[in-house]
């Protein structure tokens, strides 16, 4: 499992736990209908959320072009689900409608608080095994030329 679904699922965990408390402060307060709601909410974000590991495992293939395609491809359907998912009960009444957005509204805020700095740590990481990688393949250039000579 590459480094970005072990982030996922640990954001995903985090957000979980950040948001049963909320959901019982809701069922406690408004009812099990909004409680519901808001975890219909969470849900749909979390699905969106693992999505997003699943577009960026799509992303590292041979060609940046296909990459970036895959990415849009991923970017508009995660979208689409996001509107379909929180629009259709929306629409037909279903549930509270405020605390379904509310729910997938704390996911992506939970998700920036959670996630990045994570991100940032296997980027970071990447970026320097890269720059490490560059700098012994430069050593043994200055070898191979010095054993040329």
């Amino acid at each position: 499992m590459g480094a970005h679904w072990r982030l996922a699922f640990r954001c995903a965990l985090w957000i979980v736990a950040l948001m049963i408390p909320v959901a019982v402060l809701l069922l406690c307060l408004y009812g099990a209908a909004h409680a519901e709601a808001f975890a219909y909410g969470v849900g749909t974000g979390l699905v969106s959320l693992i999505s997003t590991a699943l577009t960026v495992s799509l992303l590292w293939g041979r060609s940046m072009t296909l990459g970036m395609i895959v990415g849009a491809i991923s970017f508009a359907g995660r979208c689409g689900l996001a509107a379909g998912a929180l629009g259709v009960p929306a629409y037909l009444g279903l549930w509270p409608v405020l605390p379904m957005l509310g729910g997938f509204a704390g996911v992506y805020l939970a998700e920036n608080i959670v996630l990045m700095p994570g991100a940032l740590k296997i980027s970071h990481a990447n970026i320097r095994r890269g720059a490490e990688q560059a700098r012994r393949e430069a050593a043994r250039e200055r070898v191979e030329r010095r054993a040329e000579a």
